[in-house]
């Protein structure tokens, strides 16, 4: 029985040592969502078909500006594929039977894209989390509880999944 409690204790400091390094990585270097007038990161007309004007040299915020999807030279979901496996999250390219809110924007044809729940430039940390955290996170005081996952609404307590998924669904 010992023994048994010995590994498992092994194999839990095991991941999260794994977890915590995997998360060092990740957070070194500029981020390409991290953009200002002066940042180098990556050239606008990767995903834009024109470069977009920016007033100033602060952090460029498009948490709460209108998405545009003709300003793109891809849709939502494309252009993010780029970068990120698009396997790993909600799935896109569903249609919606409803109106989904102004802040929600959609792609063609009343599809989600990742622009639908995430917006493309701004600050990676927030002053409150945004998302669900686990216990380790709260234990640690993690980073990952101040993300902010690039999200159009808090998620912390589901809000913007509930959006669109009603409790009842359990989907």
């Amino acid at each position: 029985m010992r023994r048994h409690h010995f590994h498992r204790l092994v194999i839990n400091v095991a991941g999260v040592v794994f977890w915590l390094g995997a998360y060092a990585v990740q957070a070194e270097g500029e981020h390409p969502h991290a953009i200002s007038k002066s940042s180098k990161a990556m050239e606008c007309t990767t995903c834009h078909k024109t470069t977009p004007v920016v007033n100033q040299d602060s952090l460029l915020e498009s948490k709460n500006k209108l998405v545009k999807q003709d300003d793109f030279k891809q849709d939502g979901t494309a252009m993010c594929s780029a970068c990120h496996d698009p396997n790993d999250g909600h799935k896109v390219g569903l249609e919606l039977d409803f109106q989904a809110p102004a802040d929600l924007p959609l792609g063609e044809k009343n599809t989600i894209t990742c622009l639908t729940c995430h917006y493309s430039h701004g600050s990676l940390t927030s002053d409150r989390p945004q998302a669900s955290f686990s216990f380790l996170d709260r234990l640690f005081d993690d980073e990952r509880l101040h993300k902010s996952f690039l999200l159009r609404r808090n998620n912390s307590d589901g809000e913007l999944c509930l959006t669109c998924h009603s409790v009842s669904q359990g989907s």
